[in-house]
């Protein structure tokens, strides 16, 4: 049972709050979970290169533990020094729940937990309960073979000690049930992600006009600039375009300056802007045409939610949960190119593919603008912070009871 008798204690631990969709849901977690719930926020440090959410923390009122020597990248030594630092604060704390978020923190945070209920002897009920969260997975598109096949049998081994699984998509579910077999059906929960999206849901629903075509379609993307996200065949398949348009690359990260040399070599320099992370990212899609994402794995990408939210045509790869928020396929367009109800399906790396849903949306202007309007009223409706907030709650109370 609980250890306190008001209030459930969770331990949220994260690798890092970098600017993305893992750090807004942990944040707007521990900030709106509940009265029955006190949650602290554990997050190590951000990457080179990489922007931090301090911002967020600070306009929500959240504080985060920090935890210097959990960082992304891979270091025996400082791994072994993230499991003893979460242990001393697993052993302060004394939380109900550990729930761990993203590949990193999940490994060292439950190793570390599962340490301190052998050394403490809790078993049965009187043991700390372990969630997981997958926000996508590294098994595809970041190592080679092996490596990925390494992190698929410790995943497995993890998870027999994990209380319960929580995957944020129901393909994303699927692929870790059939696909990888890293827990049984009945350990793995769905529950999709909920954020404030008002500044979105208020940028105007409108059709792309002639005018925008004769002056140029505006395409944007946002995301890391790291090879797993496909600027390369992003960057390739607008170099190939039939109309006049503008590409916005909103991020930023390693690749950029490969990328920024990919757009010379293809000579469209001059229509592609390099952003940077922006803070006012309404604005950016305020002013787009058409939404692309063109990444080789994902999880439930904020950047999408945000996209239809602001009712604009998405062209995305099938990935991850990315299907699952177009809805069902209603037509093929062309070659593997697929109209759904809120957007159009592509093949992950195929530029051709790109191409034709990019050049389909600016020649039917009004299914853009139908599929628009479609994807802003599934996502005001469904991602909002009550109801993950609801259905969050919901799994802490199950695996308490179990």
């Amino acid at each position: 049972m609980p250890s306190t008798v008001n209030k459930i204690k969770v331990l949220r631990v994260i690798a890092r709050l970098n600017i993305g969709g893992p750090a807004i849901h942990t944040i707007l977690l521990t900030r709106y979970l509940g009265d029955g719930f006190e949650t602290r926020l554990v997050a190590g440090e951000v990457s080179e290169g990489e922007e931090n959410m301090d911002y967020l923390l600070e306009e929500l009122g959240v504080t985060a533990v920090p935890l210097h020597t959990l960082k992304r990248e891979l270091s025996f030594l400082r791994d072994l020094g993230a499991v003893f630092g979460m242990y001393r604060i697993i052993s302060e704390f004394r939380p109900d729940i550990v729930h761990t978020h993203t590949a990193k923190a999940g490994a060292l945070g439950r190793t570390a937990c599962i340490a301190y209920n052998m050394l403490h002897l809790r078993h049965g009920k009187g043991r700390i309960r372990l969630v997981h969260s997958f926000h996508g997975h590294v098994f595809r598109g970041y190592f080679n073979r092996p490596v990925s096949y390494l992190f698929v049998m410790v995943e497995r081994a993890l998870a027999a000690f994990t209380d319960a699984i929580v995957a944020l998509s129901d393909s994303l579910k699927r692929e870790l049930v059939k696909t990888y077999r890293i827990a049984p059906d009945e350990k793995i929960k769905v529950v999709y992600e909920g954020y404030d999206l008002g500044v979105f849901l208020s940028i105007p629903c409108r059709p792309m006009m002639a005018s925008d075509q004769s002056s140029g379609t505006i395409i944007a993307t946002v995301g890391r600039l790291v090879p797993v996200k496909g600027h390369r065949s992003l960057i390739r398949a607008f170099s190939m375009l039939r109309v006049p348009a503008r590409l916005l690359i909103v991020g930023d990260g390693v690749s950029r300056t490969e990328l920024a040399g990919l757009s010379r070599e293809l000579g469209v320099s001059d229509r592609v802007d390099f952003l940077g992370y922006r803070k006012d990212i309404a604005s950016i899609y305020r002013e787009t045409n058409i939404f692309v994402l063109s990444s080789l794995n994902e999880g439930v990408p904020v950047a999408v939610i945000e996209a239809l939210a602001s009712a604009r045509p998405v062209v995305v790869t099938d990935v991850g949960g990315n299907a699952d928020l177009l809805g069902a396929r209603l037509e093929r367009v062309a070659d593997d190119v697929y109209l759904c109800e809120r957007g159009i399906l592509v093949p992950p790396g195929r530029e051709d593919a790109m191409v034709n849903a990019i050049e389909y949306l600016v020649n039917n202007p009004g299914i853009g603008y139908m599929i628009g309007a479609r994807g802003r009223e599934y996502v005001a409706g469904f991602f909002t912070i009550d109801r993950l907030t609801r259905d969050m709650s919901r799994v802490y109370r199950e695996v308490l009871e179990q």
